[in-house]
């Protein structure tokens, strides 16, 4: 780079700077925050540029809150949420989703664990009803349980045990904080998904 470019482009800066500042100052604006009588927190930002709704659960659970013997669990938990309750069966909150032209998905991190579903406004409620459902009535059965565990284990092999790189991190995570916390890998080591049952 040519040194008489650099006066432009700290001038670009200084530009750039205060309009970046403008945005967040008006994003912010658009955040309201509300606790329900249960006291889960809800948290709206309205975008009306589009009809469409992303409804957002998090529950504050992820690996962190693990520990030796049962590491894996929040992740496998995840996965047991789309396997019915004691109202619908297993699969029919995705079908729905699918039906209303939505998509969904879930992901677990350290400290949480969330589900979304994106669909047009008109069908968020229905996304909450079957979420609350599943909140409440989740069934727990030992078969989808050992279908979902031999799934994990798969998703490990595939993203850390056959990747180097994710080896190499995990490895990383657990010299630095040991197997307790942030060192305990999110999907969880193979021997302890492979114990996991319904009765932890």
């Amino acid at each position: 780079m040519k040194l008489r470019h650099i006066p432009l482009l700290f001038l670009m800066g200084f530009i750039l700077f205060p309009c970046l500042g403008v945005a967040e100052i008006k994003f912010s604006d658009r955040i309201e925050e509300y606790s329900l009588d249960n006291e889960m927190k809800v948290i709206l930002i309205q975008d009306k540029r589009s009809p469409i709704v992303v409804s957002s659960l998090w529950y504050k659970v992820g690996s962190s809150f693990e520990y030796p013997g049962v590491t894996g669990i929040s992740h496998i938990l995840e996965h047991m949420m789309f396997k019915g309750t004691t109202t619908t069966e297993a699969g029919e909150f995705s079908r729905i989703i699918k039906q209303l032209g939505g998509s969904e998905n879930a992901f677990t991190g350290r400290d949480f664990t969330g589900y979304y579903q994106k669909v047009h406004k008109d069908y968020l409620e229905t996304c909450l009803k079957y979420e609350s459902d599943r909140m409440v009535n989740l069934m727990l059965n030992q078969e989808d349980l050992r279908t979902e565990r031999e799934v994990v284990k798969e998703e490990r092999r595939l993203r850390t045990e056959d990747n180097p790189s994710s080896k190499a991190y995990e490895k990383i995570g657990m010299q630095i904080f040991g197997l307790q916390k942030y060192g305990i890998p999110i999907i969880g080591t193979m021997e302890d998904i492979s114990n996991i049952t319904h009765r932890i």
